[in-house]
């Protein structure tokens, strides 16, 4: 945590790190940032290590909260920190114990043991000064020792450290200087902030109808420090009219704005408004890349004895001054910019991107680096106040999925056994007894999915994994794939725990050793599933259950979390405001439950749809039908009506299936006399989707028909700007496979909101259908049809689900029509009206 000033009571609340210098201090516990080197092993030794001193040592005690009160230039300032271990010895003095972990064999580096020997002895000058702790007044004296715990092994070395007293509080006070005119240089940076945010102007001439209402109920919610869930059409420019007002009050206000999206093409947008808004670089903003790939050399773990731009990283930090000098350089930080100065420097570019982070007035990020519990940013851990900031989240709806995603952790045995595979030709024991742990987590795996299927088929009913379900998106369950509903062993899989420790501990050890890292190393992505599986396990309660599957004939035990409300609120509902945007948040009382937002602080807006309505042409076909068990006797009707529709259309066309499967059954069906087909291949990489949308683009190639998935890449979160696209298909309501775990879901919204069909269903597949819809309209000069395919759309629950102002005053009955003639009618009509 950071220092925390007020200025009008003349307060300072510091941590023990604040008074180290806090680059050196960061990069001590460097294997504890980002990602699953949160779950490094350090924290085991320590707490294995405390365990066997609190057996042995009756006046032992761990984990002990101490604070330290005093006075300096009028400020009333107090540190408090945690000492690791403290003892008394029979004399009555009282040990303040620093425990680190450390390489076997490899010595400490100078720097590193200054380092926590400095922080071993602050400990001992606070608790010197707290005589609030039990039986400390009565110490006749106090002493530091720094215990050294060599990995993979018993090895202790402690070192008794000289206290001087004196010494020490003359060095604190001498760093509460320098923090103290930080402070008051950052006091003198918010005044030119608020004086820019005055000056601060809407980036664009005139607004567009519908702006006005956004920026009005913006303004509201962070005033009033509310949440805000506004739901408005694509292509209306709600980033824009959101992240103005945000900004300004940010600046104004001293507070930090960041800004969550789903996919890398919404920061770009995001970005790109920023820089329009900060045209006399009144502020930083950063855009944060996945660490994967901002990795400078694709090593796995991230420590300093395991990686060169890991290795004294603080050091180099503070000596190349490569943070100080790209947050000059720079007014909007971009993740190409940081990997480049940070690769000179040879430190690693994702710390360095995350050292930017905590600098910066605005952050842009996925959403992982705020809700997801193991790549979070510092600034959202749970221990940490979020009143100073102000999150944007864009196109929100999606946050439901993933969040169920973060907290839904599974075991694979299928995994465990191809990292046995990938030592069987080894013959070093190291690789014997990884080989001996993967094939006997794998057993265990195995033998559960079994027992608990063998358990089903000789019960009396079927339960909801008794047979193959029928879907609508398409089969995650085909043949003899199944899945039950049934509670895990957990103790099998945690007293197996200590073994995987160790043997990890040793791995790590062994590959240091002999230089034999990989970028993808089995091994290391099984041991971090398994502790995030256990981690699972222990946070279970009545919105998770427990399953195993045959998926594909891998045998996988898994954990749903049904709803993530509890986790996400954490974070949004600590924040001074949240901002909710999206084109499709209907129901809100869906949205606003499952994500957590607190019911007497939220508002939900609907702005209504601006556009011109000749400008549009919405026809459902009712002849034919797409649900699972009819889709193979419509295939082909489909594919007919589709050609045809598409034929009928004076430019590009957007068709979307709900499923790769029945997208290849009617792609291979279209016949097109006119039109270019493209078909988007589940197996498509990013540059391979980037040159589809570039065909599209190039007019010299003729009118084209893409064929794509609902809810992917071309589906959401992306622009078809001016006449790049002129009508979009959507093949059926789109609805999620009816698994197991969809039905578990349906289950549990039936008895919280007694609507399980609609939210676990119609509510996801119906949001895929409008928002690739909102691919056709961007501005109010777009023109285009859309054309909905499948005799469901006029009926319950999906018919209410259709956006009011898409209805005709017939209601979705008056959109009954041919795709072919609705289209080739618009287009005559359009061209007339030119």
């Amino acid at each position: 945590m950071p220092p925390r000033f007020d200025g009008e009571a003349l307060t300072l609340e510091l941590a023990v790190a604040d008074l180290l210098e806090s680059s050196l201090l960061r990069s001590l516990g460097f294997a504890n940032r980002g990602g699953y080197e949160r779950l490094w092993l350090g924290q085991a030794i320590h707490s294995r290590y405390q365990e066997k001193q609190l057996a042995d040592d009756s006046t032992y005690r761990r984990e002990v909260v101490v604070r330290a009160t005093f006075e300096q230039r009028g400020w009333q300032v107090t540190v408090q920190g945690r000492i690791d271990g403290l003892r008394r010895e029979p004399d009555g003095t009282l040990v303040v114990e620093e425990i680190k972990s450390v390489r076997r064999g490899g010595a400490l580096p100078p720097a590193v043991r200054e380092i926590y020997q400095r922080q071993a002895l602050l400990y001992a000058w606070m608790l010197a000064r707290s005589p609030e702790i039990p039986d400390i007044a009565e110490a006749p004296a106090v002493r530091a020792e720094l215990v050294l715990i060599a990995i993979g092994s018993d090895e202790v070395e402690r070192e008794e450290l000289p206290l001087r007293l004196d010494a020490l509080e003359a060095a604190v006070r001498r760093r509460i200087n320098a923090l103290l005119r930080a402070y008051e240089a950052e006091a003198r940076r918010r005044e030119e902030r608020r004086r820019a945010a005055e000056r601060l102007e809407f980036p664009y001439r005139e607004l567009r109808p519908g702006q006005e209402l956004i920026l009005a109920a913006v303004e509201t919610a962070v005033a009033n420090r509310e949440h805000l869930l506004l739901q408005a059409t694509t292509g209306i420019g709600k980033t824009v009219a959101a992240l103005y007002p945000a900004l300004r009050y940010c600046l104004a206000h001293d507070k930090r704005l960041f800004v969550l999206t789903a996919k890398t093409m919404q920061q770009e947008m995001a970005t790109a408004v920023l820089q329009l808004l900060n045209q006399d670089a009144a502020f930083r903003s950063l855009r944060l890349r996945a660490k994967a790939k901002m990795c400078a050399n694709d090593q796995v773990i991230c420590h300093e004895e395991y990686c060169r731009f890991a290795k004294d990283y603080a050091l180099k930090l503070q000596t190349s001054g490569v943070v100080a000098d790209i947050y000059q350089r720079h007014a909007a930080i971009e993740p190409d910019d940081v990997f480049r100065a940070a690769r000179a420097a040879e430190v690693c570019p994702f710390e360095v991107s995350l050292e930017l982070a905590a600098r910066a007035e605005v952050t842009v990020c996925d959403y992982n680096y705020a809700f997801d519990p193991y790549v979070s940013l510092p600034d959202f851990s749970p221990d940490q106040d979020l009143s100073d900031a102000v999150l944007v989240i864009d196109e929100v709806h999606n946050l439901v999925e993933r969040g169920r995603g973060y907290y839904s952790p599974e075991l694979s045995a299928g995994a465990a056994r191809a990292a046995a595979a990938a030592f069987g030709h080894l013959g070093e024991p190291i690789y014997r007894r990884l080989q001996a742990l993967c094939l006997k987590l794998a057993a265990i795996v195995e033998d559960t999915v079994h027992d608990c299927l063998d358990d089903l088929a000789g019960g009396a009913g079927g339960g909801a994994g008794s047979e193959p379900p029928v879907e609508d998106g398409g089969g995650a369950f085909q043949g003899r794939d199944r899945a039950v509903e049934a509670p895990l062993p957990e103790e099998l899989f945690w007293e197996l725990r200590p073994e995987l420790d160790a043997a990890f501990v040793d791995y790590l050890e062994h590959q240091r050793d002999h230089r034999s890292f990989r970028a993808e190393d089995p091994f290391v992505e099984l041991y971090f599933d398994f502790l995030r599986f256990l981690n699972g396990l222990a946070a279970a309660d009545a919105a998770f259950s427990q399953f195993v599957e045959i998926c594909r004939g891998d045998c996988r035990v898994r954990v749903l979390c049904k709803d993530p409300s509890r986790f996400l609120g954490a974070v949004i509902n600590r924040a001074h405001a949240a901002i909710g945007l999206s084109a499709t948040l209907s129901p809100p009382e869906f949205y606003t439950g499952l994500l957590g937002f607190a019911a007497g602080r939220t508002a939900f807006v609907e702005i209504p749809n601006p556009f011109p309505a000749g400008n549009r042409r919405v026809v459902i076909d009712a002849t034919v039908a797409t649900a699972y068990r009819q889709r193979p006797g419509n295939y082909e009707p489909i594919a007919e009506r589709l050609s045809a529709f598409a034929e009928a259309v004076p430019g590009n066309c957007l068709a979307l299936f709900p499923s790769y499967a029945f997208l290849a059954e009617v792609a291979g069906r279209l016949r097109l006399r006119t039109k270019r087909l493209f078909v988007q291949r589940q197996a498509d990489s990013d540059k391979e989707r980037e040159a589809l949308l570039a065909i599209l683009r190039a007019a010299v190639l003729g009118d084209v028909l893409l064929a794509a998935v609902a809810g992917g890449a071309f589906a959401e979160g992306v622009d078809y700007p001016g006449d790049m696209l002129r009508a979009v298909a959507v093949i059926g309501p789109c609805l999620p496979a009816l698994t197991l775990e969809r039905q578990l879901l349906k289950d549990y919204y039936q008895e919280r909101f007694e609507r399980g069909f609609e939210y676990a269903f119609a509510v996801p597949g119906m949001t895929r259908v409008v928002q690739a819809a909102g691919r056709l309209i961007r501005s109010p000069h777009d023109t285009g049809i859309i054309a909905l395919f499948d005799q469901r759309f006029l009926e319950s629950p999906y018919r209410k689900h259709l956006p009011a102002d898409w209805l005709a005053e017939q209601g979705a009955a008056g959109l009954v029509g041919d795709p072919a003639g609705a289209a080739a009618e618009f287009f005559r009509v359009l061209s007339r009206r030119s």
